[in-house]
């Protein structure tokens, strides 16, 4: 039996085309700019009857299509897309289980192996993480599209990006330094977390090399502008610093926007992706709502209770239709965050696209207290907004009484700078809590440092905000 022939990265794809379908900056802009609603919708419905046919042919749709009373065929554009079962990422791990390791919906490609391939994984709170296949196509549309939110936010050829984010199993670091490298011309500076280049030698590094722009974690940011203090280093004067690309969650009232932005002087541009599909949205220098990768995903909001689509402008769960990937297709992918979108306009960047507002929460972390359902990362504006707090806090879910009498109860843990005077914070924040979920909770004002072990600040991946004990 003779070998398999290597599929070598740089014949896998052809290159020129796929440039063409997945224009890097500056191009973005200008094709966005020049394309009508009714070619775009051409566009997007071409690419997505694509995936859906090679998703035919994929055992983990198969089976929920047929199970569901789909037949091929049924689905002739994208105005039937509602008529598709929506999927999570627990169904993602379902399928690894009767398929391991890697599941019905993937297996496929690493049988033919016709094109190279990388692992990378999403999740791992509790077991093995949950790994995802990335052929070179899928690669470089997540590269592409960092690269057009750096250039979107200020980032010119030859400047040097610092990325303090580990080149891990995770893939946020691995899409910055190859959109710099390979898209923007930017110099990536892979410096990792903490944990592998200290703060202080982050810090070092930037003023000697003349780090221009950031990728990291608000939290980390945070961290950093304190060893800053700490350490007689002064941003602003320091530090050549021009823009911050960053993930701010739950900042509806620009809070922690306002404090990184005081602490670096520069703008700090907010961004939302997901591990299978990439960067969705990114913030352009207007700051004004978060611009869509439209050639590469068609994005709905649904109702989150029963997964009605819903009208721009409301709030509901982001489901999420990959354009691009084929290896695995990405159909219809209910994420769990809440935001929502508006109608495809023309920005003051002169990019037009659909947009969507920031992270407003995850509803698989909803809350039930006393009939009224609580998001816990929406307690983050309210104690970034607070100069008593660190801006840290944890909010612990647990179960009180038995039978009848049972009920869920919230303790919002929130960290205390040191000497602030913790007996008013706390009671400022039950009054401000209450306001907020529009249900009381228990407030716990702890020492300034004290969550890290818990939310796993400094260290790698998003903070954790919920920590459920029921």
């Amino acid at each position: 039996m003779s070998p398999k022939p290597i599929p070598y990265y740089w014949s896998s794809v052809d290159w020129p085309r796929f440039v063409a379908d997945y224009p890097p900056p500056p191009l973005f802009d200008q094709q966005m700019a020049r394309t009508s609603d009714d070619e775009l919708h051409e566009l997007q419905e071409a690419r997505f009857l694509q995936r859906m046919t090679e998703a035919w042919a994929v055992p983990f749709y198969r089976d929920r299509w047929t199970a569901a009373g789909m037949e091929p065929g049924d689905v002739r554009g994208l105005d039937d897309l509602a008529a598709i079962p929506t999927f999570t990422s627990e169904d993602l791990k379902r399928s690894a289980e009767a398929l391991p390791p890697f599941g019905t919906h993937q297996t496929f490609a690493l049988d033919a192996m016709a094109t190279p391939l990388k692992i990378q994984s999403s999740g791992g709170t509790s077991g093995l993480p949950r790994p995802t296949l990335f052929d070179p196509v899928a690669w470089e549309v997540q590269a592409v599209q960092f690269a057009r939110a750096f250039v979107a936010q200020g980032g010119e050829v030859g400047d040097v990006l610092q990325i303090t984010l580990t080149n891990s199993l995770a893939n946020t670091a691995w899409c910055a330094s190859t959109a710099a490298m390979h898209w923007s011309g930017m110099v990536p500076l892979t410096t990792g977390s903490g944990a592998v280049t200290s703060s202080v030698r982050q810090l070092e590094l930037a003023r000697e090399w003349g780090t221009a722009g950031w990728v990291a974690f608000g939290e980390y940011l945070k961290i950093l502008a304190e060893t800053a203090e700490s350490n007689g280093i002064d941003l602003r004067r320091d530090l050549r610093t021009r823009f911050i690309h960053t993930y701010l969650g739950v900042d509806t009232d620009g809070h922690l926007r306002r404090l990184l932005e005081e602490a670096w002087g520069v703008p700090v541009y907010d961004n939302y992706g997901t591990h299978e599909v990439g960067l969705i949205g990114y913030e352009c220098r207007a700051q004004d709502g978060l611009h869509v990768n439209d050639d590469t995903a068609v994005l709905q909001i649904v109702d989150r209770e029963g997964g009605r689509p819903l009208a721009d402008g409301q709030a509901g769960n982001i489901v999420v239709t990959s354009l691009h990937r084929s290896v695995p297709p990405i159909i219809r992918y209910d994420l769990k965050d809440l935001m929502h979108r508006s109608s495809r306009a023309e920005c003051g960047c002169g990019a037009r696209t659909t947009k969507l507002s920031g992270f407003l929460g995850r509803s698989d972390e909803m809350v039930k207290l006393r009939a009224t359902s609580v998001y816990p990362r929406a307690a983050q504006d309210t104690v970034q907004g607070d100069p008593r707090s660190t801006g840290e806090f944890l909010c612990v879910v647990d179960q009180v009484g038995e039978g009848i009498s049972a009920r869920e109860r919230m303790t919002v843990r929130v960290e205390a700078k040191p000497g602030a005077d913790g007996t008013a914070l706390h009671a400022d924040m039950v009054t401000r809590l209450k306001v907020l979920f529009g249900v009381a909770v228990d407030v716990e004002v702890v020492p300034s440092g004290a969550l890290a072990p818990l939310t796993g600040l400094g260290g790698e991946g998003k903070v954790k905000r919920l920590l459920d004990r029921r």
